[in-house]
């Protein structure tokens, strides 16, 4: 994990949380006998995995709240609200090239039905739970005109693809830097050294009387 500092950050931030667990980069893809009835050229869409950034299971919580997956986009200009909720959306313009590959591809699981469906069996596999929380986790929200992070959220294409339409409670929540940083700053610290990157960085900034403003 040592290539993704975001990814870092983010194991730290939930491991810190009672009674949780974490596991990072889990991989997943449809399985054969699932996409079976496609023809060859559909079927190399599914050639290569994919992975969960991070998974986390909180012990002491229950349905959606049990479980906390998390995508994490390192944008260091932010990430764009608008532009993916309407690039996912639209069928078209799911295939417009952002960065190295198609739009659709950086959000698959949110509208691809069945890596959708691969998507929750591993998640199923890994935690004995179809329910959960989607977690994207980002530097910061990009700032423009429509800011449509409700939309984002409430969409129901990508929540009933999340919960196989309906079957299981899901919800879709962002995570920003400086929230992670500002929850963890602003908690009642002692000297004991704490058990993660992100809460001995935090540490540290405290003990240097510094203070987190926007």
């Amino acid at each position: 994990m040592k290539e993704d500092i975001l990814e870092q950050l983010v194991d730290g931030y939930f491991l810190r949380k009672p009674a949780t667990f974490t596991k990072h980069n889990v991989k997943f893809k449809p399985k054969k006998e699932n996409i079976s009835h496609l023809e060859k050229k559909e079927k190399s869409k599914f050639s290569v995995s994919s992975d969960i950034d991070v998974l986390a299971v909180h012990l002491n919580e229950k349905s959606e709240k049990r479980v906390s997956v998390i995508s994490c986009k390192t944008w260091q200009d932010g990430f764009n609200i608008d532009f993916f909720y309407d690039h996912l959306i639209d069928e078209e313009k799911r295939n417009v090239r952002v960065g190295t590959s198609d739009a659709w591809k950086k959000f698959r699981e949110l509208v691809e039905p069945n890596w959708a469906k691969a998507f929750r069996e591993k998640i199923a596999e890994e935690t004995n739970s179809f329910n959960f929380t989607y977690y994207i986790a980002i530097t910061k929200i990009k700032k423009n005109k429509g800011q449509k992070i409700d939309e984002f959220k409430n969409c129901k294409l990508f929540l009933d693809n999340l919960s196989d339409n309906g079957k299981h409670n899901v919800k879709i929540e962002f995570l920003t830097l400086e929230d992670m940083l500002t929850e963890i700053f602003n908690e009642k610290s002692d000297t004991t050294i704490e058990a993660t990157e992100i809460g001995r960085f935090m540490q540290l900034i405290k003990a240097a009387d510094l203070k987190i403003e926007r």
